[in-house]
């Protein structure tokens, strides 16, 4: 089990062009100051938008891996919140993807961070 899973996150819509999922905030997520851990919003960015790179590739045997994370944080969440981590491509093609994410706090629907992940397509030799 992927460790997303473990804590409730789940895929709400897979499409080519928005990938989404959900996830309720746990206290493992948290800082000790109470709120989502800075690392957590970035492992949901990064985990959504690999997600999202790898289901416009056209060859199961290709996979992809993360090159690059930024990730920025405007707001704090709480635990017994969820957020939602929407990713849309800024570039596909070739072997590199460029992927935006916007990530929402479900109470209020604003966006608590925001990230960009750029991959690489390992293809068979």
């Amino acid at each position: 089990m992927m460790f997303f899973e473990r804590i409730g996150a789940r895929f709400t819509e897979c499409e080519k062009d928005r990938f989404v999922m959900v996830a309720p905030v746990v206290d493992e997520m948290l800082q000790p100051q109470g709120i989502i851990h800075g690392g957590m919003s970035a492992y949901l960015a990064e985990t959504v938008a690999s997600a999202a790179a790898g289901f416009a590739l056209d060859d199961d045997r290709c996979h992809v891996v993360g090159l690059d994370l930024t990730s920025t944080h405007l707001l704090p969440v709480a635990a017994g919140d969820t957020v939602r981590s929407v990713a849309t491509p800024v570039r596909r093609g070739g072997r590199i993807q460029v992927w935006k994410v916007e990530q929402f706090r479900e109470s209020d629907g604003e966006m608590f961070n925001v990230s960009q992940l750029t991959t690489y397509t390992k293809r068979p030799r």
